[in-house]
């Protein structure tokens, strides 16, 4: 039942993106998910959707766009948080108080309306109780995961999950526009309180380890921007939970370099924190060492609606700072 359903979804989604111009080929990077362990029945579902998916042919390529395209999937508007819940961000695990993060949250009441992030069609909706999608049956409780027509520049299909939500709007199958209503916020799975998660995916919709930082395609605010980077130490490897603190004069906040080795970095950018929803302006980033000393600080400059990236290296502070498209 699981495999059929699984399958279904996928030929529907992939129906729709042929409409778009068609769909690519899946990378060789599915290869090496397959053998992640799952339960068994998810792995031959999975495995049977990967088959019927490479049988399409050779389609042409869906529409490859670069990130901060997304919209945020809850109204802007007074009274409601349609930032990103600063608490527990992607690849945080609160200092090791909680599972490594692999979405992002919106914390507003009960009952607030979830829209679709872009257009495409729907791959899944209802309870996971029965198919998994996260890392255990019953994790998002309702979810939608929306399939569209777009893929990054790194030549991967994007995917938008919404979980957690006390109800759901809309079908499998069911095209859906920019800002559609999806359903309604809730705390159904495995939830602390009323809040939406929100993931991007790639390749793979019910694959919870195939994740990307959605601040990174989300649209930016009117006249803001966003400083991400990267924390390295001598030998090149990543620093793990680092506290990054990025300050101007009337603004401050802290931030730590993703918490996981099972966090994914975007292929184009290869970041390990961010920061984002950032006024214009001059900022100052500052990384401390073990005894509260300076270990790093830079100058840089936020441009609107560009994204500012940070190359650290603690041991002997060298850094780039330049602002990117």
């Amino acid at each position: 039942m699981q495999s059929h359903c699984r399958r279904r979804a996928f030929l529907l989604a992939l129906a729709f993106v042929v409409l778009y111009g068609g769909v690519q080929a899946q990378e060789a990077s599915q290869s090496d998910n397959a053998g992640r362990s799952r339960a068994s029945a998810s792995a031959a579902a999975v495995a049977e959707t990967r088959s019927s998916t490479a049988a399409v042919g050779d389609l042409a390529s869906i529409k490859p766009v670069e990130h901060n395209v997304l919209h945020r999937p809850i109204e802007l508007s007074d009274g409601l948080t349609h930032w990103v819940d600063r608490s527990y961000p992607y690849g945080s695990t609160q200092q090791g108080a909680r599972p490594v993060h692999l979405g992002v949250e919106f914390v507003n009441p009960r009952g607030t309306p979830v829209y679709a992030a872009k257009s495409g069609v729907v791959v899944f909706a209802g309870a996971d109780d029965e198919i998994l999608v996260g890392p255990q049956l019953d994790y998002y409780g309702q979810v939608v995961i929306v399939a569209h027509p777009i893929e990054s520049l790194a030549g991967r299909q994007l995917f938008t999950v919404y979980g957690h939500l006390d109800e759901t709007s809309v079908a499998v199958g069911q095209a859906v526009e920019d800002l559609t209503l999806l359903g309604h916020i809730g705390s159904s799975g495995v939830a602390l309180g009323p809040h939406l998660h929100f993931e991007t995916r790639v390749d793979d919709p019910y694959d919870f380890r195939m994740t990307r930082n959605p601040e990174l395609w989300l649209q930016h605010y009117i006249d803001n921007g966003m400083i991400i980077g990267r924390i390295r130490d001598e030998e090149g490897a990543p620093v793990l939970g680092k506290r990054v603190s990025v300050r101007s004069n009337d603004f401050n906040r802290d931030v730590y370099s993703y918490e996981g080795r099972v966090v994914n970095s975007d292929p184009v950018w290869d970041e390990d924190f961010t920061v984002g929803d950032l006024p214009a302006g001059d900022y100052q980033v500052v990384v401390l060492d073990e005894v509260g000393k300076i270990a790093f600080a830079r100058e840089v400059a936020v441009e609107p609606y560009r994204t500012t990236f940070v190359d650290i290296v603690l041991a002997n502070a060298l850094a780039a700072a330049t602002p990117q498209r």
